[in-house]
């Protein structure tokens, strides 16, 4: 961000928000976007094929789990991001055409697909 305030000579001291920054230059954040498709599209590429990453992503860690509150998993970004559970996940990726779709637009936080 610190970019766009040096394009727009926006000081620090001028108390504006990144979003209004965004805003004053007409752009949008993108590397989240960028991130959640590229995870989701990772995800389509170890399902498609049988190796120890997709072992490790569907295994169970054997014993009992620390007292707390869950630690989130990799699984659920991606049941979050397509909205979408993880059994529908697992059949569209074998898919590469159907995956492609889908991991071309993730869901923003929050909504749900219709």
């Amino acid at each position: 961000m610190w970019i766009y305030r040096l394009m727009a000579k926006i000081s620090w001291k001028d108390n504006k928000t990144n979003q209004e920054v965004c805003e004053h230059l007409g752009t949008r954040r993108e590397l989240v976007n960028t991130i959640k498709t590229r995870k989701i599209k990772y995800f389509g590429h170890i399902k498609r094929h049988a190796s120890f990453l997709k072992d490790v992503l569907e295994g169970k860690i054997e014993g009992s789990r620390p007292r707390g509150k869950q630690r989130r998993r990799w699984i659920d970004d991606i049941t979050e991001w397509t909205g979408k559970d993880i059994h529908q996940c697992t059949v569209e990726a074998q898919d590469r055409t159907k995956w492609k779709s889908v991991s071309s637009q993730p869901l923003e936080q929050g909504r749900h697909r219709e």
